[in-house]
């Protein structure tokens, strides 16, 4: 008789093949990959948007895929309530800055703890960060003998830091970590020590969780994601869109994602070398920006098919990451997989490492080292440029391979059931 399949419940913020964002687009090809082995079920909120979370899809089960989706709704928080809250934990409540202008906030601070972060302080900011679903914890916590793993991902959210401690024992954690301000607040100072494994996607990551906490759960390991080509239809470009006359960017379109500066930037870069006006700035995915940018030279192509997407990838000149945050930046492995150059944003160690790392590509932190990057590509041989895409193409094909990234998760499966 063969054995019973493990059964693994992947918890993660929101999940759909609309879902635009990066956490969530690992962890639906990671679950797909998964089911080919085990029994795969994802515990999710209703949401499709993590700006409010409202609440999009149908509450209860259906099927990606064929793969079982139990969602649960979200419920709103008090707004208001949440900004003190996100205050607090930053120790920037807004009458500090008059004690501080007073000469007394550090004599205060020591007298009546001011500063100190309450578990109320953190169990508001954690509600009104999100996604808020109860019934999400409530059901892991019923239910927690019905699976064998659960593996969690992203150390932000709510259902994360709330539900994981309710399975420690039988968890796997990918924290899709970034060096950013929110890591190293009171709501996340004893995440790492709760999961019984943690995934890293990259050792940068790696490192600094390593770095900046204590206690954490030492057993680990660096498996990041299998990035494979595109084999599929590509499909047809747009009239107004001409191959090798544009850079691309493909995510979430945000501030957060540093879109607002680099759009900046190439437009500047357009009024500095006039002789350059005719290439183009294409931005791939949701719009969440706020300013409207009216310049034929900023294309928003809105959120697409991975048909689509791969035709606007593959047809572009370079590929742009301009996020200051990321763990692994899926993106960017894609389009080097698909011999595309990346020109990436140097004050992100993660994104900086795989152009280290691959020996071609550029990073940036200045305004005039963009400028630089854009001009060395525009002005690059054919040649020279197919050169480059291969050496790119191999460094993800070696480095980020499904059958490695499998075995490890099976590994990790196999320790976490037996230990």
């Amino acid at each position: 008789m063969p054995d019973k399949k493990k059964k693994i419940a992947l918890v993660v913020q929101r999940y759909g093949v609309e879902v635009n964002g990066g956490a969530e687009f690992h962890a639906r090809i990671l679950a797909e990959k998964l089911a080919q082995k085990y029994e795969v079920e994802i515990l999710t909120s209703t949401a499709i948007n993590h700006h409010g979370w409202e609440n999009h899809y149908q509450p209860g089960e259906s099927f990606i895929n064929e793969i079982k989706v139990r969602r649960f709704p979200t419920f709103a928080e008090n707004k208001r309530k949440t900004r003190a809250a996100r205050r607090a934990i930053f120790k920037k409540k807004k009458y500090f800055k008059i004690l501080k202008f007073l000469g007394i906030f550090k004599k205060a601070d020591q007298l009546f703890n001011l500063s100190e972060v309450t578990e109320k302080n953190v169990d508001v900011w954690l509600l009104g960060q999100g996604p808020y679903v109860p019934d999400l914890v409530d059901f892991i916590s019923a239910n927690k003998e019905s699976y064998d793993v659960f593996i969690f991902f992203t150390y932000l959210y709510y259902p994360t830091v709330v539900g994981m401690p309710l399975v420690a024992e039988k968890s796997i954690f990918i924290p899709t970590a970034h060096d950013e301000p929110i890591l190293y607040t009171k709501p996340y100072e004893n995440l790492f020590s709760v999961p019984k494994f943690i995934m890293y996607n990259t050792e940068s990551e790696k490192q600094l969780v390593e770095n900046n906490f204590r206690n954490i759960t030492q057993n680990s390991e660096v498996a990041g994601v299998g990035i494979s080509s595109f084999h599929g239809e590509k499909a047809q470009l747009p009239a107004e869109i001409i191959p090798n006359k544009y850079f691309i960017y493909i995510g979430r379109i945000e501030s957060a994602k540093g879109c607002d500066l680099v759009i900046h930037h190439f437009l500047e870069f357009q009024k500095k070398y006039p002789k350059y006006r005719e290439f183009k700035l294409v931005l791939v995915g949701k719009n969440h920006m706020k300013k409207n940018y009216r310049n034929s030279s900023i294309i928003f192509a809105g959120f697409v098919t991975e048909e689509e997407k791969h035709a606007y990838l593959t047809n572009a000149l370079a590929m742009i990451m301009p996020s200051f945050y990321e763990s692994l930046s899926m993106v960017t492995l894609e389009a080097m997989v698909e011999k595309k150059l990346v020109i990436v944003n140097g004050n992100c160690d993660v994104l900086k490492s795989h152009v280290q790392r691959s020996g071609v590509g550029k990073s940036y932190t200045t305004k005039e080292e963009f400028f630089q990057a854009l001009q060395f590509y525009i002005e690059q041989s054919e040649t020279e440029r197919e050169i480059e895409a291969e050496i790119a193409q191999n460094y993800v094909l070696e480095n980020y391979s499904w059958k490695s990234v499998l075995q490890k998760f099976d590994d990790a499966i196999e320790f976490v059931t037996k230990s």
